[in-house]
């Protein structure tokens, strides 16, 4: 099987895994941080960790996939109870202790993607700086945040989703994705929340300047209403492709499995 969770290997098992020259380590980072009053803490984090299994079915080589590291860079949070936020000295510092573990198993080749937004130029940087670290291993981090909003707004709106241009934190997007990962049960009501949707010019940079309350009371941006399950397995897959095909060309992977999607919630 191409998805090989880390955590679960003995380490005997980790050390016959990294003896393949084909794997690839897949890290994937989180959040834990406010997603308005309907959505847990843990949502990007429980995003990543389900579409990294995802993207990891859908190769051919062994993925060797981390436990995802569950806060990240969310200073622009801060202000809502409960976020956790790291800097980037201390992130920095837990990437490297993943990569160094994964390279002691053998591996030479680290993919790095996030669910976060704020952790996205984070990445690229710290991705771009690895080869004078560890020479001979390619690290490679999917940075293209408006891509990654991109594609899931199309796959929302493919889905039936009503959207707002702004729908990026906890909307009907991200509500659609948490039902259909986590589960009616962990989202609490949300037809009545509303949140920004004016969309004025360079309102996605001023999150990271001015904080998310500052530009939306309820840290929510677009309005969950209308979100369902169904519209977040729609979703899911359109990340879960985006993602795999981002993979295969940063390491020359082989084509695809046709096999279904592992999570099959709805």
């Amino acid at each position: 099987m191409s998805f090989v969770e880390l955590k679960y290997l003995t380490s005997s098992e980790a050390r016959a895994v990294g003896q393949d020259r084909g794997a690839v380590g897949l890290i994937p980072i989180g959040a834990l941080e406010q997603h308005g009053p309907h959505l847990p803490l843990v949502t990007d984090s429980a995003l990543a960790e389900v579409l990294a299994a995802e993207v990891a079915a859908r190769c051919r080589e062994p993925i060797v996939v981390t436990p995802t590291i569950m806060a990240g860079l969310s200073e622009h949070h801060a202000d809502f109870p409960g976020t956790v936020t790291l800097g980037p000295v201390t992130l920095g510092a837990v990437i490297q202790a993943y990569i160094t573990a994964l390279r002691r198993m053998g591996l030479t080749r680290i993919g790095l993607f996030s669910f976060h937004g704020g952790n996205f130029r984070f990445l690229g940087k710290y991705a771009a700086g690895c080869s004078s670290i560890w020479p001979g291993m390619q690290v490679a981090a999917y940075t293209d945040f408006r891509r990654f909003l991109h594609v899931m707004f199309q796959a929302g709106v493919k889905a039936g989703l009503k959207l707002a241009s702004t729908d990026s934190h906890a909307g009907a997007i991200e509500t659609s994705l948490a039902l259909h990962v986590m589960g009616e049960h962990r989202v609490r009501a949300f037809e009545a929340v509303t949140g920004y949707t004016a969309g004025e010019a360079g309102w996605l940079e001023a999150i990271e300047t001015k904080g998310v309350q500052a530009i939306s009371p309820s840290g929510v941006f677009g309005t969950p209403g209308g979100a369902n399950a169904a519209a977040g397995k729609v979703i899911l897959n359109a990340l879960s492709e985006e993602v795999a095909v981002w993979l295969k060309d940063a390491f020359k992977l082989r084509e695809f499995n046709s096999s279904a999607p592992l999570h099959e919630r709805s």
